[in-house]
């Protein structure tokens, strides 16, 4: 069974070696147009090769294409580790109810929403999936949407958490010939400040309250 951020850990340093291999890449076009000439020489000394300006700026292009292509598998690899380290922190404060018979499963795959972060079930029979995210700041809603609050300014998500927590859910019943499974979004960082809760079915919890939810719905 996978410890918590096991998938998403492996994921970035996948990410992390297809990059350092992209980097190398790019440095080998580069060098390209030095090397192919003087290998040539090498081996066959009455050849000498004089290659045009244009073929130099030409290896330019694949080389810069391979470059950027590894600075972002790079950053998709922090952010991965970020989440991994989200889940991490998750699962720590998540360990104090296995002493009260509350079972845990981390990772759990499902094709077709990917990887579960959580799966509980409570020693009542309750089902959870817990959908965690490590984004910062202060997480609010408006009833129907999660969005960032920074000072005065709101900015929605990169993707529907609520939606996405739900379908999770629906996975894993079906996964595990359940009833009903209720979907959680726990934040690991962000500050969360939700008038209401559950929100569009799912309950939206930061870091420091999420045991305290469970116990009340477990």
């Amino acid at each position: 069974m996978p410890r918590a951020g096991q998938n998403v850990r492996v994921m970035a340093r996948q990410r992390r070696t297809k990059a350092v291999l992209g980097s190398a890449i790019a440095g080998l076009w580069i060098l390209l147009p030095w090397v192919l000439p003087w290998l040539l020489q090498f081996f066959f000394p009455t050849i000498v090769l004089s290659l045009p300006g244009w073929v130099y700026l030409i290896c330019l292009v694949p080389a810069g294409f391979s470059y950027f292509q590894a600075q972002r598998l790079w950053s998709k690899a922090n952010r991965a580790d970020q989440g991994a380290a989200g889940e991490e922190a998750i699962a720590t404060v998540l360990a104090p109810l296995q002493s009260e018979g509350w079972q845990m499963e981390y990772g759990v795959r499902d094709r077709s929403v990917g990887d579960v972060d959580v799966f509980l079930l409570s020693p009542k029979g309750r089902a959870y999936t817990i959908d965690v995210k490590s984004h910062r700041g202060e997480v609010r809603s408006d009833g129907k949407q999660l969005y960032r609050q920074y000072g005065r300014s709101q900015y929605p998500f990169e993707k529907d958490f609520l939606n996405q927590a739900k379908r999770q859910a629906v996975a894993m019943k079906k996964l595990k010939r359940l009833t009903f499974v209720t979907p959680v979004v726990a934040f690991s960082q962000a500050r969360v400040e939700v008038e209401q809760n559950p929100i569009a079915g799912v309950y939206v919890v930061g870091k420091q309250d999420l045991v305290r939810c469970l116990r009340s719905l477990g």
